[in-house]
């Protein structure tokens, strides 16, 4: 690709590819360490050669025009498939590899699994970066436009958009009930009458999406008196702490940070509701040796928990 279209200028493959995932110049420049004003002469000549805008401002931001979003998954399938070509032969060197990975991710997940996770590639592979960032709204359209390389969410809240994308379940977990440890509760165990009329402090769905225990109560037709909503579960957790409320918790974050905040597990009459923790990827990342050997790194934590 270039201005002479017999002669397709390669290099700015993954300058376009920038631009499509960021769809803005300077946080595209910014993503390839590039001169603000080098990317947008990158952009005019991209521009020229397509015959299209590619980026046009929609009052205070820009969008890809529908030329743009067709290049989108062309474009990527590209350079996967370049960088394929250019590692074949060659066995991933942890060691020595120099990239970085982005992934989206709960506090659950990231304090259970990442957290140990990270701490031991952080040894192994001292040139890898791993940026953690928190669950969006947009996050099945972060997964496909590139912007994260691994997504780990329940499975039991993936909808048809997520599951048409390579995935593995990781492990199991269950909620409980937690309240402070000086805190009295009516009726123990908690029956499902006695839940619904306990003060509770929920964990808000991300995007309008239910948290598994929530989806749980609904199907066995219960509801919380919730005094206190929150963005995360182990704010929860702080939140109960020190109170005459409760909330439902997965039990890995519990033992892991409950008893030093000073809380108890507090028994259901109830079925636990369960929880399958999955990993979810592009499947342009399928047969790439650094997305393989960072797959596994994180199955094999997992089978350890």
């Amino acid at each position: 690709m270039a201005t002479d279209r017999g002669r397709p200028d390669l290099n700015l493959l993954i300058p376009l590819n920038a631009l499509l995932v960021e769809r803005n110049v300077t946080k595209a420049a910014e993503r390839l360490s590039m001169a603000q004003p080098t990317m947008s002469t990158t952009l005019a000549k991209l521009r020229r050669h397509f015959g299209d805008p590619l980026l046009i401002r929609e009052g205070r931001t820009l969008v890809l025009t529908p030329f743009a979003e067709s290049l989108r998954q062309p474009v990527q399938t590209a350079l996967v498939a370049a960088l394929d070509a250019l590692s074949f032969g060659h066995s991933f060197d942890s060691r020595s590899e120099q990239r970085s990975f982005t992934v989206i991710a709960s506090d659950y997940a990231a304090c259970t699994l990442l957290r140990p996770a990270l701490r031991e590639l952080t040894a192994d592979a001292p040139g890898v970066r791993v940026n953690v960032e928190p669950l969006r709204a947009d996050l099945i359209e972060q997964l496909r436009s590139g912007r994260c390389d691994l997504l780990f969410w329940p499975l039991q809240l993936a909808g048809p958009d997520l599951l048409g994308f390579p995935h593995e379940s990781l492990f199991t977990d269950e909620f409980i009930a937690v309240a402070d440890k000086d805190h009295h509760v009516p009726e123990e165990p908690l029956t499902a009458k006695a839940l619904a009329q306990t003060p509770a402090v929920q964990v808000n769905g991300v995007g309008g999406n239910r948290v598994v225990s929530e989806v749980k109560l609904s199907e066995q037709t219960l509801r919380q008196p919730t005094a206190i909503t929150v963005e995360s579960f182990t704010l929860a957790l702080g939140m109960v702490a020190g109170s005459d409320r409760i909330t439902l918790t997965q039990r890995r974050l519990f033992d892991l940070l409950g008893p030093a905040l000073g809380l108890r597990e507090v028994p259901l009459a109830i079925p636990h509701p369960p929880l399958n923790l999955a990993m979810f990827w592009h499947p342009n990342t399928m047969h790439s040796p650094a997305h393989q050997w960072f797959r596994g790194r994180l199955r094999q934590m997992a089978a350890q928990m």
